[in-house]
Order: structure tokens, then C-alpha cells, then sequence
């Protein structure tokens, strides 16, 4: 079994059993050789927390939270050992798939660490072979000790001519969040790397290797990231695994990137009448449902503090159904989310009609009852799921809670929206008293690619705006934009900043003028900024909102 020791392992794990889970609709949970029962859709979660991946399973009869120390995953079936209880209990999981008879389960597929180890063998070999001059000093493709890096990457240490060279890559079979992720990892292993070496012994150049056409954020956030503060500079390179080529890829300059058409952006169209169920549903909590119309998608959506719990269908959004949504962390897309409706146990989302209104009217209370600060049960999925919506939610409602110099009346949320390949994006775009542009990321826990992901979304914005895209939209009505970039405030409970934070986000690029927002650790009760800093270029600032250090 593969075990989990900290954070990085805990979400690690926590993809990996994810991915595996939405294979099948059909899994049995078993201790042993008992079976305990069907896990249904919403009735069970993976989360992580404090360094630990806790899986936590309920029905009508039981609910249950392990502490999950190891894990594997093969062919038909998922093995968790765990315990509870500060380790005073131990079990050991089995989440078989039923779908899949076991004697007509597929050949095992290799495994992720030895696809990784292939491909390191491959990269060597690409780069012994078509770098002149190349020797490679040292080859991994695990975590480094202290795990810091965020993923798990081929990395290569060469000597490139009597100079040190730092290698980083991630193979075809990876998903594109891995991908995108290279470049936290490899900025992470350069200042570990360059800090524990003298000047003549330090990198000086980082390459990332990524596969062949799936460069492109990749790209993107090398020309917004300088690595001078580090004493390196950045190159990309294309692998073809099956050509077995290694080919330079150009990054663009700033102004280049920033003058860029906006690819694949989404704007909000016109809006459609309401449903006929619109008022009614309404009617059930008026202080506390928000209603929101998804760009690009054609639905509408109703949500009680980010849970939404219905959604509109079909032409004129004549169709409804409720059961509250559950999307696993790091599937973003609708191909890949699972719906379900965890009061009743049901798969699926439910078709509102007369006859079953009574149970959405039940599945309110409940989510009222549970989605709130003082929760009678903070480990009800009501409560834990979807966090970051949470406290989006809250912080557009009053967005000056993060900076008094926000204009409240200007609070738009993905707007301009595009694909974004598995991942989750919570972003918010608002003004300033003075008309500059706030791109706001938020995350709810710690999140090594927080300063990258606000970076793509910055870069969104200062497209669309020097196109006057706002402007000719209709967006910020009434308001004269400034003739600046935007700002960038990556917000998080202070606690909850990735370790890795600062040596990312000190390499934006200084033209991305970026702000760390701290908030206090019980924000459901009431959001507080503690602590506002800047974190790359110009003089470093920092002010305590509060007056706590």
C-alpha cells in the first residue's frame, strides 16, 4: 500500500481514490469480508485535513469518519487502511466495484509511479541523446525528502557544459491539472535547490518538459513568473513519448501574452424569463437563497451559502431538479461531476414537480439547519461540502470585507469565464474606487497552485480589458475603468496558505501587482481580514488590519 504522511500524499491520494471512484456508479464498501454497504452518491466524502485524508461514509443506519493511512488501488477494487479513535482502532477498507465481476476485471494498468519512472528513463535518454553537451547528474521521479514539491514530477539534475540545470517533467498520461501544476513544482525545487548551494554550485537554468501540445499554460504563466530572484531563467521544451523527440518551445514576452486575443472566454448572454418555479422556490428561505445564472452553460442555479441544491434545464429553463450536488474536488467539468441527492439517498438529480415539492421544501430546512456557522453536526456533508463556494458566497455580499477601497456595487464572479480542465475555479472580479480592476481568488484550504491559478485568471481580465471588452459588454455600468492592470488578491484563512506560497507568488511578475489577504480560521461565523501583504516586487508591504501580528 502506498502511504500517506502528509498533506501533499493526503491530496495525492485523495485525486487518485477519486479518479477511481468515478469509473463505476456501483461500489461495495467491505471491512474484511463483511460487507457493510452500497456507497451511494453523497453518501460519502474524501476531504483532507491538517496533513490527513479523512474518509467519512454514512446511510440510514450508520455514519462512520476514518483517518485513511495507506491506500491502493487495483483493477476492480480500492483497499484503505485506516484508523480512528487516536489510532486506538485500525481497519482495513475494500471498495469493490460491482459492475465488474473479478474475473472479468481488465489486465492491471501500470501503475502512476511507474508511468513516472518510464518517462524519467525516457526524458534522460531524450536529453542525453538531443542536448549537445548534456550529463545527467542525478534522476527522481518521487517526492524529493521533505516533500515540498506540490505533485510528483521526473526531475533531472544535468550539467550542461560546466553549468548546473534543473529538469522537471510530466508525462502524456497525465491529466492537464498535473500538467499545469509543473510550474509551482518547478519553482519550488529551484529555491530549495538554489538555497542550499553556494553561488557557483546553483541552477541556472530551469527546464519543463510537458507533452507534445498541452504546453499552453504551462507557457502562459512562465512569460507572467520571473525566476532572476531565484538566479535562474525559464525554458519550455515539448516531449513526443512516441517519436521520442524533445523540442524547444518560444515563450512569448509580456506584451505579446497580454495583447493576445482572450482564448476560449465566455461571456454572460442575455437573460432568460424565470421558470414558473422561480418565486416558489424562492419563497422557501427569501433571505438566504441565492440564485445565479452559470455563464456558457445555459442553467440557472439555486444555492444556500454555495451549496446549490436546484437547477434549471432545458429551453427557457422550463425543467427543474433538485438534490444537492456533489463535485469531487479537482473535477470541475460536467462529464465528470456526480449528482445526488443525499437526504433520500437517491442517484441522481429529481425532477421538481407538485407531487414531490414537499421534499424540496425538506431538503431546504435540512440544508438551512446544517449550513451554518453554529451546525449542530460539523461533520454533516451540508456542512462540509464545497467550502470556497462558501465563503465566496459571503464575500460577495460585502466584498469590502477584504478592502475598504472596493467598490460593493461591482462584484461579478467568473466573469469573463473559460475552459478550465479539471479544476475548480472560484474567482471574483471586482473594481476599486478608483476604477482599477481586483481579480479575487480564493481558496478555502491549503492549495500549493493558489498564486498560479489567480495568475491565469489576471491574465484573462487584462486581455479582455485592454480589448475593452468590459466596457463594450455592459459590464461595470456607469463606471470609467483606469487604464491600469488589474490588481491580484489571492485570499485564504491565514492558517491555510500552502507552505509553498511565498516562493511562488514572489515570482509573479511584478506587473501582476499581488496581494496576500489572510482570514480569520472561523469565517462562517463572519469574514475578517487580518492581514493584507504584498508579495512580489517593488518594496515588500504589510500592514495587520487588525492588529494582530
Amino acid at each position: 500500500m502506498i502511504p500517506i504522511t502528509d498533506n501533499e500524499s493526503a491530496a495525492q491520494a485523495k485525486y487518485e481514490i477519486e479518479r477511481a471512484l468515478l469509473s463505476s456508479p456501483d461500489w461495495q464498501l467491505a471491512a474484511g469480508e463483511a460487507s457493510l454497504t452500497a456507497l451511494e452518491p453523497g453518501g460519502y466524502e474524501f476531504s483532507v485535513e491538517w496533513g490527513k485524508l479523512i474518509f467519512a461514509w454514512w446511510d440510514e443506519g450508520h455514519s462512520q469518519s476514518w483517518h485513511v493511512t495507506a491506500y491502493e488501488i487495483s483493477g476492480a477494487e480500492l483497499r484503505l487502511r485506516a484508523s480512528r479513535g487516536l489510532g486506538r482502532e485500525t481497519a482495513t477498507f475494500t471498495l469493490r466495484d460491482q459492475s465488474r465481476p473479478r474475473d472479468l476485471q481488465r489486465p492491471p494498468q501500470p501503475t502512476s509511479a511507474e508511468l513516472r519512472s518510464r518517462y524519467g528513463a525516457l526524458l534522460t535518454s531524450l536529453v542525453l541523446t538531443q542536448v549537445s553537451g548534456a550529463a545527467v547528474r542525478r534522476a527522481n521521479t518521487g517526492g524529493n525528502r521533505p516533500r515540498l514539491l506540490p505533485g510528483r514530477y521526473a526531475r533531472l539534475v544535468l550539467d550542461l557544459r560546466g553549468e548546473t540545470v534543473l529538469a522537471i517533467g510530466a508525462n502524456e498520461r497525465e491529466g492537464q491539472a498535473e500538467i499545469d501544476g509543473i510550474v509551482a513544482a518547478g519553482i519550488v525545487w529551484l529555491a530549495g535547490f538554489n538555497g542550499r548551494r553556494p553561488d557557483a554550485q546553483q541552477a541556472r537554468r530551469l527546464w519543463f518538459c510537458v507533452p507534445q501540445e498541452r504546453s499552453q499554460t504551462v507557457v502562459e504563466r512562465l512569460t507572467l513568473t520571473e525566476l532572476a530572484r531565484l538566479g535562474a531563467r525559464a525554458e519550455c521544451f515539448e516531449v513526443d513519448e512516441a517519436r521520442e523527440e524533445l523540442k524547444a518551445v518560444r515563450l512569448a514576452t509580456q506584451d505579446e501574452l497580454l495583447n493576445a486575443h482572450p482564448r476560449e472566454l465566455r461571456w454572460p448572454d442575455q437573460p432568460a424569463a424565470h421558470s414558473r418555479w422561480h418565486e416558489r422556490i424562492l419563497s422557501l428561505a427569501p433571505d438566504l437563497i441565492e440564485v445565479r445564472r452559470h455563464v456558457g452553460q445555459g442553467i440557472e442555479s439555486y444555492s444556500i451559502h454555495g451549496l446549490e441544491f436546484a437547477r434549471t434545464h432545458g429551453l427557457m429553463w422550463a425543467r427543474i431538479s433538485f438534490g444537492v450536488i456533489n463535485r469531487p474536488s479537482g473535477f470541475n467539468p460536467p462529464a465528470q461531476c456526480r449528482a445526488a441527492q443525499v437526504d433520500r439517498g437517491r442517484r441522481g438529480p429529481v425532477t421538481l414537480t407538485e407531487n414531490n415539492f414537499a421534499e424540496l421544501e425538506r431538503l431546504v430546512r435540512e440544508v438551512i439547519t446544517y449550513r451554518r456557522a453554529e451546525a449542530p453536526d460539523r461533520r454533516h456533508p451540508f456542512y462540509r461540502l464545497r467550502a470556497e463556494a462558501w465563503l465566496e458566497s459571503m464575500l460577495r455580499k460585502n466584498i469590502s470585507l477584504l478592502d475598504s477601497s472596493l467598490d460593493e456595487r461591482y462584484v461579478y464572479s467568473q466573469i469573463p469565464t473559460w475552459r478550465a480542465e479539471e479544476r475548480s475555479v472560484i474567482d471574483l472580479l471586482a473594481v476599486n474606487h478608483q476604477g482599477r480592476l481586483a481579480v479575487i481568488e480564493i481558496k478555502a484550504a491549503e492549495d500549493p497552485n493558489l498564486p498560479l491559478q489567480g495568475l491565469d485568471y489576471w491574465l484573462r481580465v487584462e486581455q479582455a480589458r485592454g480589448r475593452g471588452e468590459f466596457v463594450r459588454r455592459g459590464l461595470f455600468p456607469g463606471l470609467r475603468l483606469a487604464a491600469e492592470p488589474p490588481l491580484l488578491y489571492l485570499v485564504a484563512p491565514r492558517l491555510r496558505f500552502h507552505r509553498t506560497f511565498a516562493a511562488i507568488a514572489g515570482c509573479l511578475a511584478p506587473k501582476v501587482e499581488t496581494y496576500r489577504i489572510g482570514l480569520n480560521a472561523n469565517w462562517r461565523a463572519g469574514v475578517r481580514a487580518h492581514t493584507c501583504e504584498r508579495v512580489n516586487g517593488g518594496e515588500f508591504r504589510a500592514s495587520s488590519l487588525d492588529g494582530s501580528p
